[in-house]
C-alpha cells in the first residue's frame, strides 16, 4: 500500500508541477506611457515618444486598460506566466497573456521601465518601452 501512496504523490508532484506558475509582479501595477517602440512600423512614423504622448497602459491587480489621448481603446483581464524568451538580444522571464489575445506577448519589468514585446523578433512584431508615470 505504501508504494502505491508513494506513487500517487510522485504522479501527482509531476502533473501539477508542470503547469505555468502564475506570477503577479506588484511593480506592475499603475499607469505606464510609451517611450520607444522597436520593431515593425509605418514608414516614417515615430519610433520615440516623449512625455504627455496620451500612449498609455494601466494595470490593476487583474485588469488592465490602454488609452490613447485620454480614450480607453481597450480592457480586459491579464495574467502573467513563467515563461521564458530571448527577444532581439533581450531575455524575458514572464509571459502576459492578454483576454481575447492569443499572441505570445512578453514583458520584462526593471525598476521604472516595462518592455512589451509582440512577437519573437522586431522584424514580426515590435517591443514597446513605458515609463512608469
Amino acid at each position: 500500500m505504501k508504494k502505491v501512496n508513494l506513487l500517487i504523490l510522485v504522479l501527482s508532484t509531476l502533473f501539477f508541477g508542470c503547469e505555468k506558475e502564475k506570477t503577479q509582479p506588484e511593480s506592475l501595477v499603475g499607469t505606464w506611457e510609451l517611450r520607444h517602440v522597436l520593431g515593425v512600423q509605418i514608414a516614417d512614423a515615430p519610433s520615440h515618444f516623449e512625455k504627455g504622448n496620451g500612449s498609455i497602459i494601466e494595470f490593476s491587480t487583474h485588469e488592465y486598460q490602454r488609452i490613447e489621448d485620454g480614450t480607453v481603446v481597450s480592457e480586459g483581464t491579464y495574467e502573467i506566466v513563467e515563461e521564458s524568451a530571448e527577444i532581439d538580444g533581450t531575455k524575458f522571464e514572464n509571459r502576459i497573456i492578454f483576454d481575447g489575445d492569443d499572441r505570445k506577448v512578453f514583458i520584462k519589468l526593471s525598476g521604472d521601465e516595462l518592455l512589451i514585446s509582440y512577437g519573437s523578433t522586431s522584424h514580426d512584431g515590435s517591443t514597446n518601452t513605458y515609463e512608469k508615470m
